[in-house]
């Protein structure tokens, strides 16, 4: 028996738990299955958490179990997850109580699979836990879960049966198939994705992380004697090699739509044209965001409004015919879900907004929300640097702003061009390059907007990435 007590007052401290302001009411166990007897027993749950304001939501528990019922999490004792290795490469499944947990690994060696010689675990992550092994193979849990493919795994496994090569090639995989209670109202097969397992790749870099370094090496060549007229030239020549670099992930952004974008694809992800009605969804959406932040009206956006409300009639106003195709996009695409290293660019972490369903997160979407995501990374990886190195409104944040705001202009300039090179291989985007900037400027509003909500809970003091953000859409649209 597993103290579902003790359970409960451990799963508000840990750092995957995604819901650390609701107050846990219950915790019950729906299916357990036993990896390895122990002591202590090393066991793979499901559980339903149940709160105080009547929602539940599901998670995947691995645990270690004393006799006693004393329990904790299975990370605590990173040695104990070895047998994961063994059990993807051998395609093993282990028996729960009311289904089976399935262990796949359609690119190990069962003769030599991997975590015999080292693990270690992946520390920094916030909604999942992972963990490499022999340095060879990263695995990754799913924690907060939910019936039906997650993306992360359904894209990974997509990606790498179609040859694409800016990923990790993903490698294994485990799953839950069973009958689980359903909250009273009787039992339901399910099948749920639990992890995934792709290569590990060495000598890499998160993007977020070597860009901003080399923002900095650009603030820093900035000398008092600089002519303002030259910012651009100056900006140009110094930061050349980060805009090669962000023109050749445009092209890797690309290829990745290209790929997702074939016709010859499963139901699942053959691209369907965008129609009126996904218009109207979206920009509904986006004006029920804006609405629900002006209501506020902290930041001047108020003056403003007539202003957003005419960027997002334009993009109703888009011709029905050309508005290009909706496909399987990354859903949250940033600097940080982009590795660098001696292949070039690797695209990782599929799983989507982790506080979206993941019926929302597999919806088909313009592939241009993708693009304003990066597109809005930029902004924030210029404003970074200066928060790094200067007190806001100083003189020094001062003297280095326009420098950022050209930085940032050409970034985005050289990461459309690769993009918008490579993207017509695959016919799904509008034939109209206005219908393509109409499109962008609502969904970097959109996102801008989302990323107000974030930092005034957050970060206040970031609240003006977002703000200038805004404002930024609404200069380029008058300036085109």
């Amino acid at each position: 028996m597993i103290d579902t007590t003790i359970l409960k007052d451990q799963l508000v401290g840990q750092r995957w738990f995604g819901d650390k302001e609701r107050t846990i009411a219950d915790v019950a166990i729906l299916d357990e299955g036993v990896l390895a007897d122990g002591p202590p027993r090393l066991v793979v749950t499901l559980a339903r958490i149940t709160f105080e304001d009547g929602a539940a939501n599901l998670y995947h528990l691995p645990l270690l179990v004393d006799d006693d019922g004393a329990v904790r999490d299975a990370f605590e004792d990173i040695d104990s997850l070895r047998i994961l290795g063994k059990l993807m490469a051998h395609g093993d499944s282990i028996k729960g109580n009311n289904g089976l947990f399935h262990f796949g690994g359609p690119g190990l060696d069962p003769l030599s699979p991997p975590g015999s010689e080292g693990i270690r675990s992946m520390g920094h992550e916030q909604s999942n836990t992972s963990l490499v092994l022999d340095e060879q193979v990263i695995v990754k849990l799913f924690r907060k879960v939910e019936p039906g493919p997650n993306p992360d795994l359904e894209l990974a496994r997509l990606l790498t049966n179609e040859g694409f090569e800016h990923i990790p090639a993903q490698v294994g995989e485990i799953l839950y198939e069973g009958e689980l209670d359903d909250q009273g109202t009787g039992e339901r097969e399910v099948s749920i994705d639990l992890g995934t397992a792709s290569r590990f790749v060495h000598d890499v870099s998160e993007g977020w992380t070597e860009i901003l370094k080399r923002v900095h090496l650009f603030y820093d060549e900035i000398h008092p004697d600089d002519a303002y007229e030259d910012i651009r030239i100056l900006t140009a020549e110094r930061a050349g090699s980060t805009f090669e670099l962000l023109e050749q992930l445009g092209d890797v952004t690309a290829n990745l739509h290209v790929t997702l974008a074939r016709e010859e694809l499963e139901t699942d992800f053959v691209p369907e044209p965008i129609l009126p009605h996904d218009v109207k969804e979206w920009t509904e959406a986006t004006r029920k965001a804006l609405k629900d932040t002006l209501r506020s009206d902290l930041y001047g956006l108020g003056r403003l409004e007539e202003s957003f409300d005419e960027r997002i009639d334009r993009f109703l106003a888009l011709d029905e015919n050309d508005l290009g195709w909706k496909i399987r996009i990354h859903g949250d695409y940033h600097l940080g879900q982009v590795l660098i290293g001696p292949r070039g660019w690797l695209l990782i972490d599929f799983e989507g907004e982790p506080r979206r369903t993941i019926e929302e997160r597999r919806t088909k979407q313009s592939p241009l929300r993708d693009v304003a995501g990066m597109l809005r990374s930029f902004s924030y990886a210029a404003t970074a640097a200066l928060f790094e190195r200067a007190e806001p409104d100083s003189q020094e944040w001062l003297d280095l702003s326009p420098w950022g705001a050209c930085w940032e202009d050409l970034a985005r300039e050289h990461f459309l061009a690769g993009y918008l090179r490579t993207a017509h291989e695959g016919h799904f985007l509008p034939s109209d390059r206005d219908a393509i900037s109409a499109m962008l400027d609502v969904f970097e509003i959109d996102k801008a907007l989302y990323e107000l909500g974030y930092e005034r809970g957050h970060r206040p003091d970031w609240v003006r990435i977002p703000l200038r953000g805004l404002h930024q859409v609404l200069e380029r649209s008058e300036g085109r």
